[in-house]
């Protein structure tokens, strides 16, 4: 198996690399090898090449991928965006939370199954699916797919990925597919998109200040500073608060930093909202000990948004943007309806 495997490496030297933050393809001689989130390697090979032997079977995927399990949203939402959302035959997120009409349907017909949540996975369900690859954010089930010899590619990092790297990562999903053609210029557009929002911003001289996390009875998340969403944000005529925290998606950080800062924002940005049961100000802070003890802005004088679930099955990252802009200067973006952001009251 070394021999194989160095012969593969030497093949690749030297030839077409693509990045996406830590997430790699590098082509050559008729093999795609790609590098997941976590840095492991894997093998994309097509039907034409099953002479490959002596090689670790949850390492090699045939390509284009028929049949795919997926646990993130996101990634389910770019599949669709290369024209293969037919592909997904397994979630680990029940129907009732998908937005995306397509994968709803493939549940409701049988088509699609749902596997259970990420800690209690049905494996004889899994086993039953079959499936080419399992794109997971969980590492936890390597081991159990590794035994089972059900490729797992790990589609999540340890750092939160920065709005090129989160925009990007749809060439990454698209070796599997053969669509790189299809990847690279949906890529194109998107910041092309982005890039005229940012050029109606340049002569604006207010930024609401702007926090993005979750307070729960004793804890704060946020969204750090090197995040997409904080990106998206200032790409959106914001200033955001959090600029100088580095770290994972979601991240704690301690109740004094967060309420140091939250006395001076005019939006806060919230993952809870009507699909946790809070369709108020007064009940989002009866849901947190801390927020009845500690008084932050955006509860009286500024705005509080909800992220509903849909924010999180979307693949147009500039639409997410146009929509923060909206909320930022309305004057300048105008929008009747928002799908992603909801003004808590």
């Amino acid at each position: 198996m070394n021999v194989l495997i160095f012969l593969l490496t030497f093949l690749l030297i030297g030839c077409e690399s693509k990045h996406s933050g830590p997430f790699s393809i590098s082509y050559g001689n008729g093999y795609k090898e790609i590098t997941d989130g976590i840095g492991r390697r894997f093998l994309l090979v097509s039907d034409t090449a099953k002479q490959i032997k002596n090689y670790e079977k949850s390492r090699i995927i045939k390509i284009p991928v028929k049949k795919v399990v997926v646990y993130s949203g996101y990634s389910a939402a770019l599949i669709k965006e290369l024209g293969h959302v037919d592909s997904i035959v397994g979630v680990v997120v029940e129907k009732e939370n998908w937005h995306i009409p397509e994968i709803r349907k493939g549940m409701e017909d049988g088509r699609i199954v749902y596997l259970g949540e990420f800690t209690a996975i049905d494996y004889e369900k899994l086993s039953a699916l079959r499936p080419d690859v399992v794109f997971s954010w969980d590492e936890g089930i390597i081991p159990k797919l590794e035994e089972m010899g059900i490729p797992c590619v790990i589609t999540s990092t340890k750092i939160a990925p920065n709005l090129s790297e989160h925009i990007r990562f749809i060439l990454f999903l698209s070796a599997f597919y053969d669509e790189e053609e299809r990847a690279k210029r949906f890529i194109e557009e998107q910041f092309r998109r982005i890039e005229e929002i940012s050029s109606k911003l340049k002569d604006v001289n207010y930024k609401p200040k702007v926090i993005w996390g979750d307070i729960y009875p004793k804890k704060v998340l946020i969204e750090p500073g090197n995040s997409w969403a904080a990106e998206a944000v200032r790409k959106a005529g914001a200033e955001y608060l959090f600029n100088d925290v580095q770290g994972a998606s979601c991240m704690q950080i301690t109740v004094e930093k967060f309420f140091s800062r939250a006395k001076y924002a005019d939006i806060l940005i919230t993952y809870r909202g009507p699909e946790e049961g809070i369709t108020s100000k007064k009940e989002f802070k009866e849901s947190s000990e801390l927020l009845k003890t500690i008084e932050i802005r955006p509860m009286k004088e500024g705005r509080i948004y909800f992220t509903g679930w849909r924010l999180w099955e979307e693949a147009d990252t500039a639409g997410i943007i146009y929509e923060l802009a909206s909320i930022f200067h309305p004057d300048l973006f105008p929008l009747k309806k928002h799908s992603y952001f909801f003004e808590i009251k």
